[in-house]
């Protein structure tokens, strides 16, 4: 290798605790930099644009994320919408950074792949028939082998990993609310939580606050027949999941009455119970002892069935919905033969 400054070749020396190659006439040190790359996320119906490569170069038939690397005078925005142009065919307008990937596995050199968002504002998808053979959009269950390295193999099955973990109720929120950033389980205020590394929110999960109402009436108590899961086809007592703006006790008279069809009034606070056994996560159920005051008794919302139900007849334990409604039926019963 010759000197870039005067032409004179270069050895090999330590330099900094390092062995760099220094021009022995001029003395100039040539430091190595990491090559910066960027490329798309570009998403159509649930499906990844990739593009093959062609079969010279590194990586030969591999298939990867339209990139390409960062010219001197260049954003890497900028880059990433210029190679996927010529690479695909399509215009992007580039989006948010998803995530940068360190690579040493290129032939080429070591460096940084940049991911963005895109979105595609025209052209037509069609490969270059020069450094891409093939360009097509791919589900996460069927991506194409094998997968180019440089950082898109990563990137790729981290987008692949994404799309596949579908959230379900219950579960950890997995973006931050204020940037959409991935959240991070981290140690924050003595346990693990959710902490978004891009702004530093954390995420405080709150239990769910639930209601029910165990309405009398003449020695009976009032049952309905679930429609939905959690326990779809049980019976449990009328209940749901107190609004952010409601007391608790306005929403055990409205559950009541979207559930029964009829209209009662709160008597007393029964008990507070912790549960965990609903998949749409733990939280805390207060149970209302009430009365009936009108309506008519008729299942609506997500019930199938509603009616009243004497001692004797109640359901065994396991056609009862939830564990507290158990504990609370069984309490009721036995005040009932104590009673009598």
């Amino acid at each position: 290798m010759y000197c870039t400054e005067c032409g004179a070749a270069m050895a090999e020396r330590l330099v900094e605790g390092r062995p760099r190659l220094v021009c022995a006439a001029c003395g100039y040190v040539s430091y190595r930099h990491l090559k910066v790359g960027a490329g798309v996320l570009l998403q159509r119906d649930g499906a990844l644009l990739l593009v093959q490569r062609g079969p010279e170069g590194a990586f030969p038939g591999a298939w990867n994320l339209p990139a390409g690397y960062c010219e001197a005078d260049e954003p890497p925005p900028v880059t990433a919408a210029r190679e996927t142009i010529e690479e695909t065919g399509l215009q992007v307008q580039v989006g948010r950074l998803v995530d940068v990937y360190y690579f040493d596995d290129d032939p080429r050199g070591n460096g940084l792949l940049l991911v963005y968002e895109a979105e595609a504002v025209g052209g037509e998808l069609g490969g270059d028939g020069q450094e891409t053979v093939a360009v097509g959009f791919f589900p996460p269950e069927r991506l194409p082998e094998p997968l180019c390295g440089g950082g898109h193999d990563r990137a790729i099955e981290a987008w692949r990993a994404r799309a596949l973990d579908r959230w379900q109720p219950g579960m950890a929120m997995r973006y931050c609310p204020h940037c959409t950033h991935a959240l991070e389980e981290r140690l924050a205020f003595d346990r693990m939580r959710c902490v978004c590394p891009a702004c530093g929110f954390v995420n405080f999960r709150e239990p769910k606050l639930g209601v029910s109402v165990l309405v009398e009436q003449e020695g009976r108590i009032l049952l309905v027949q679930r429609a939905v899961d959690p326990g779809q086809g049980l019976w449990s007592l009328p209940s749901g999941f107190v609004e952010w703006d409601e007391p608790p006790e306005a929403a055990a008279i409205r559950e009541c009455a979207e559930e029964t069809g009829l209209v009662v009034e709160i008597l007393d606070l029964m008990g507070v119970r912790h549960y965990t056994d609903d998949y749409r996560g733990p939280g805390l159920n207060l149970t209302y002892h009430a009365r009936a005051r009108g309506g008519i008794l008729q299942p609506g919302d997500d019930a199938q069935a509603a009616r009243w139900f004497a001692p004797a007849e109640i359901p065994p334990a396991e056609q009862i919905a939830f564990v507290s409604h158990r504990l609370a039926l069984e309490r009721w019963r036995t005040a009932e033969r104590e009673c009598c």
